[in-house]
This record gives C-alpha cells, structure tokens and sequence, in this order.
C-alpha cells in the first residue's frame, strides 16, 4: 500500500503504520522547530525529542477525532507539537535552565565562593540579614522560590533591570560579608 498526501489522513484513522510513517517523515521537521521554539531555553535535546515522539504519538492516537484536509492537518499536528512542549515545559518549570545554570557558574571564581554556596541556608539567612529589606526579598524570591527575574520585578512593582542590578550588588555584598568573616 502506498501512502500519499491524498490518503494518509484515511490510513491515520485506520491506525495503519505506513501513515505514521508518512506524517513522520513529512511533518518531523515542522514539529521540531514548533517545539524547539517552546524548550530552547532548557536546551536538552532529550527532552525536545521526547516531545516530539508525544506529539506523534498523539496524532496517531487521536487521528479518529481529526476533521479536515492535509492543510488542516499540519495545523491541527502543530497544535499538539505546541501543548506537548507546554505540558513539558509545565512539568520542568521548577528545574533551573540552562543558562541560568551558567550564569550560577560564573559567580563561582574562587574557593571562597564556592565554600560561600556550600554554607548552610541558616549562615546565609544570617549574611543576608545585613542586606537591605529590598535585597533580602529579592534574593528569596530568586533563590528559595525559584521565582523568574520578571516575575520578581512584578511582585516588587520594579523593573528587571533593577532587580537583576540588585541581584548583582547583592552578591557583591554578601561576598564581601562572607570574607570579612574569614578575615577576622
């Protein structure tokens, strides 16, 4: 049986193999980018992948509901291809992401800093005591949260630029409370 653009709709419903393949071929690409757009700040091909193969998998356990001609059906794919990467991305929401992760290992130059990390949360909260109000927020929000720069200016009614300023300084800050201790 040959699968064509006229028939593979026909095929899909029938859960038919060669039609999975087809829309495989013609439409991994379209789903790719689709989801690669919504998970590119996680940058994990895996995880891209595995949503891919939900997306397919979706459309050939749903292809019975599926209405409309081969037009149709690239739009009604790429919907799926669209909430697989949401739910996705729902699910690794509280994972840190990738460049977050860079940015975390940046700071890290020096033993010091490294030993500051490692310092239990109890030893901070007391670092960060001597911060501001503002500071102590922030960091909070940031690092015991998990909340996004954005959502943190939201909160505060700041803007991000400010916050990632007082993130910056703040850092500053407890670096130089940090080796003051060590010093004396």
């Amino acid at each position: 049986m040959i699968i064509t653009s006229e028939n593979f709709i026909k095929h899909l419903k029938k859960g038919r193999e060669e039609a999975l393949d087809y829309i495989l071929e013609k439409y991994a690409g379209t789903v790719k980018a689709v989801i690669h757009n919504t998970l590119k700040d996680y940058n994990d091909s895996q995880i891209i992948e595995e949503s891919i193969s939900d997306t397919f998998f979706g459309a050939y356990e749903n292809a019975k509901q599926f209405k409309g001609n081969e037009e149709d059906f690239k739009k009604w794919i790429c919907t799926i291809a669209k909430f697989k990467a949401i739910d996705k991305q729902r699910k690794l929401y509280k994972m840190p992401v990738a460049h977050e992760v860079e940015d975390y290992i940046d700071t890290v130059k020096s033993a010091e800093d490294e030993y500051l990390i490692k310092t239990s949360s109890e030893e901070l909260q007391e670092m960060m005591c001597k911060l501001e109000q503002i500071d102590r927020d922030i960091f909070t929000m940031k690092y015991f949260l998990n909340m996004k720069n954005e959502e943190i200016a939201a909160q505060l009614g700041l803007t991000k630029a400010s916050i990632d300023n007082r993130l910056y300084r703040g850092k500053k800050r407890l670096q130089k409370i940090y080796l003051g201790g060590i010093l004396t």
